[in-house]
């Protein structure tokens, strides 16, 4: 059996993560036995040495095993679709410091996870950039014709 606890903080499993990972389990085994007839337990494979066969892991192995800041596999938490501090009214919260590189996942100041609002964001971000630059941009000339921006 594996565990995947979503949202975990990492902040529990910083101190003394096996302790921690274990109590875990037993919470998870535990809310789960209120639903059932009999005990999960009794359902498991047992290793030689008697442990059952329970995988699970923490933020802080998840952040050991694969990189991932606060073994966060969203790399940061989801957040509200609209503007959280006064300086992020106006934008589409996928702006970085570079002027034509968005954020369009998890990492983005809004939404995240699956949503799809970050990729949303970020297209519409480029979409209001095109329609800056043709109102902008003066008559060209082209084998055409004249092509004026609307």
């Amino acid at each position: 059996m594996t565990l995947f606890g979503l949202d975990a903080p990492y902040s529990l499993f910083a101190k003394n993560n096996q302790d921690m990972r274990r109590a875990a389990e037993r919470k998870f085994i535990a809310s789960i036995n209120q639903w059932l007839e009999e005990p999960l337990e009794d359902c498991l494979a047992v290793r030689a040495n008697g442990d059952l066969c329970i995988e699970s892991k923490s933020p802080v192995d998840i952040e050991n095993a694969l990189g991932m800041y606060h073994g966060n596999i969203f790399q940061d938490a989801p957040t509200f679709p609209f503007a959280e501090r006064k300086e992020q009214a106006g934008n589409w919260g996928v702006e970085t410091k570079y002027e034509n590189v968005f954020f369009c996942g998890s990492s983005a100041h809004r939404g995240g996870a699956v949503s799809g609002i970050p990729g949303h964001n970020a297209a519409m971000k480029v979409l209001e950039i095109i329609s800056n630059q043709e109102s902008t941009s003066p008559s060209r000339t082209g084998i055409y014709g004249t092509v004026r921006s609307s």
